[in-house]
């Protein structure tokens, strides 16, 4: 089932009466479905919507799924694998032992904190892709083939199948505002193992990456009853299972809002799932050889019952005094008494009494990381001599009014309010927002039409490519140095020719173009091929190094017909052909679109390959 996401009088009349006039007049683009998922470390969501859907100001959210009779916003990241079938989310039987947290296995270990490497939960997964025999992009594969088949499958259900076969899809997958390109690149193998890009009789599914904080941004500060004025500053704080990400942004107009990153982007492994640790730390130190004689089921029902359903998201500060009572299955008192008050926390005819100092401690190690995150985005802001207007809290640990009070007590006497949505928004914020940047990145009148954009990011790494230059003693080095018999001068080797610097402000969409040529012999008709690099270094080198890694490989097909300049060989006279031609580069947050042109027009997939690496 699909639950629509109306969200009432947002856009103002006159952003209203303009985005339907430009919609109306774009009749193409009533052909294009755009699909976000938010695959998350322990839960994971999708929404989707048309042209049309944006004409009736809504976004179409997953609510229902197998396995569960409840209307939820997200599902969680769990496989389980039993006599060839693989089951998923909520059809995982409670006594099972399953798959999780694969996404952040995603990472490679010199990626992840030294103190973080040795996480339970990181070692349980790690196990659990021994004993399944499988690599984290198997299992990232096995789950978006079940969440992609059952998210079709509602939205044919919704519109019919006639209706949805006729249009081409645009898929937005979110991503850590803090992965490498690597990560990425696994995501997108995993994608396409998954059947997310087979092909359609309605035309190519395009897929691109969004930063899961900027696509936050997208949906929750434009929300009903939100102000907003020019110039306020908000650090969006996306607190999931396992990341938390923040990105600050600068309004730079209202109605449409237009914003723009204002400091690069912070994260780290701190979410909800390092909560869950404590606790189920917490169930065991006070329970000893008991805990071990729970069963899978015993285990699954105290830390899914009572504590993920419970205590976790309902806990908040000012509660002195009250207790927070967890039951603990009777199989885990065989042979003993159901009660224990010889030390605290109590237990009482099988339920642990807990305080609200033991559970606030549970959240303490969490909320280090998130408040040296903040601080760090705050830090950076008034640095630029700016100041933050307030903190924006999305995500599933987002939506935890413990977090809220936390926050607002560290925060309010410096005038920085902490807002956060009520109900299911915190927890869908990003797979709506996945919607409206799907929509925003069209090349249609869609994107301009809607009621906000993100105007420029900031680049978090340099990408370029190696190319020769003509040798200057003052700038290249004597090694890079060599004689262009071509065409008869000294050219420097190894010389980077970088696309984007990390820190530059990067205007959103706006492409980069490199003019490059190529000189061969005339009956050369071998391909072109072009790699693409990036590294991390806070200054661009200005040669190639071994340590830059690759970004991606692009080949043309090149024929004559694509046109090209004579020469000759400067030594022998040999005839020749000058090949030009752009490589062109539009970043989009978290990935970046990359085209060849000749002539001023953009050549055809027919004659491109593009591998990511």
């Amino acid at each position: 089932m699909t639950k629509k996401n109306k969200r009432g009088n947002r856009w103002q009349a006159d952003v209203l009466a303009r985005r339907l006039e430009q919609l109306a007049v774009t009749d193409g683009d009533d052909d294009v479905l755009v699909i976000g998922i938010d695959f998350g470390t322990t839960f994971s969501g999708a929404a989707w919507a048309t042209t049309a859907d944006l004409m009736s100001d809504q976004i179409n959210l997953i609510t229902s799924w197998p396995g569960t009779g409840r209307e939820e916003g997200k599902a969680p990241t769990e496989l389980f694998y039993e006599d060839g079938e693989t089951m998923w989310g909520y059809e995982v039987p409670h006594d099972t032992d399953p798959v999780r947290w694969f996404k952040l296995l995603l990472l490679d270990d010199e990626d992840i904190d030294g103190e973080l490497r040795s996480s339970e939960f990181l070692i349980r997964g790690r196990r659990m892709l021994r004993e399944n025999k499988k690599s984290a992009e198997d299992l990232v594969a096995d789950y978006l083939r079940l969440l992609w088949v059952h998210v079709t499958e509602s939205i044919v259900k919704a519109r019919g199948a006639s209706v949805i076969d006729a249009m081409t899809f645009h898929i937005v997958l979110t991503v850590p505002a803090i992965w490498k390109d690597y990560a990425r690149n696994r995501i997108r193998n995993a994608a396409k193992v998954a059947g997310i890009l087979s092909s359609r009789a309605a035309g190519p599914t395009t897929l691109s990456f969004a930063p899961e904080p900027e696509v936050a941004a997208l949906s929750t500060l434009c929300e009903p009853g939100r102000q907003t004025e020019k110039g306020d500053i908000y650090v969006v704080c996306d607190a999931g299972g396992g990341t938390v990400d923040l990105i600050s942004y600068q309004i730079e107009q209202n109605a449409p809002i237009a914003m723009r990153e204002v400091v690069e982007g912070t994260g780290g492994l701190c979410g909800g799932i390092f909560i869950d640790e404590a606790f189920e730390s917490l169930c065991k130190e006070r329970l000893g050889r008991k805990w071990d004689r729970l069963s899978k089921a015993g285990v699954n029902e105290v830390m899914k019952g009572d504590w993920e359903c419970g205590v976790k998201p309902q806990f908040k500060s000012g509660n002195v005094g009250k207790e927070y009572i967890v039951s603990v299955p009777a199989e885990a008192f065989v042979r003993s008494s159901l009660d224990d008050t010889t030390r605290m926390p109590f237990i009482k005819s099988g339920r642990i009494h807990f305080s609200s100092e033991n559970i606030a401690g549970t959240f303490s190690q969490s909320f280090r990381g998130i408040d040296a995150l903040v601080d760090g985005q705050i830090a950076r802001v008034t640095q630029n001599g700016q100041k933050v207007t307030g903190i924006i809290l999305v995500g599933g640990l987002g939506g935890s009014p413990y977090l809220y009070d936390h926050l607002k007590q560290r925060f309010t006497s410096s005038g920085i309010t902490i807002l956060q949505s009520g109900g299911m928004r915190p927890r869908t914020a990003i797979c709506r927002g996945a919607v409206i940047k799907g929509f925003l990145d069209g090349s249609s009148a869609q994107g301009d039409a809607l009621p906000i954009s993100v105007t420029s990011t900031i680049s978090r790494s340099n990408i370029g490519m190696v190319v020769s230059q003509v040798f200057n003693s003052g700038i290249h080095a004597e090694s890079d140095k060599y004689w262009d018999s071509e065409e008869g001068h000294y050219r420097a080797n190894n010389q980077m020719d970088w696309y984007v610097k990390k820190g530059e402000h990067v205007p959103t969409g706006t492409p980069i173009r490199k003019e490059i040529y190529r000189i061969c012999a005339k009956n050369d008709h071998s391909p072109i091929s072009v790699r693409l690099f990036q590294c991390e270094d806070d200054v661009a080198p200005l040669t190639y190094q071994a340590r830059m890694g690759k970004l991606c490989h692009i080949t043309v097909d090149w024929d004559d017909d694509l046109g090209y300049e004579p020469r000759t060989h400067a030594a022998t006279g040999v005839p020749l052909k000058k090949i030009d031609y752009e490589i062109v580069v539009k970043p989009s947050g978290a990935s970046s679109e990359f085209s060849v042109w000749k002539s001023g027009k953009q050549l055809g997939s027919s004659k491109l390959n593009i591998q990511y690496q």
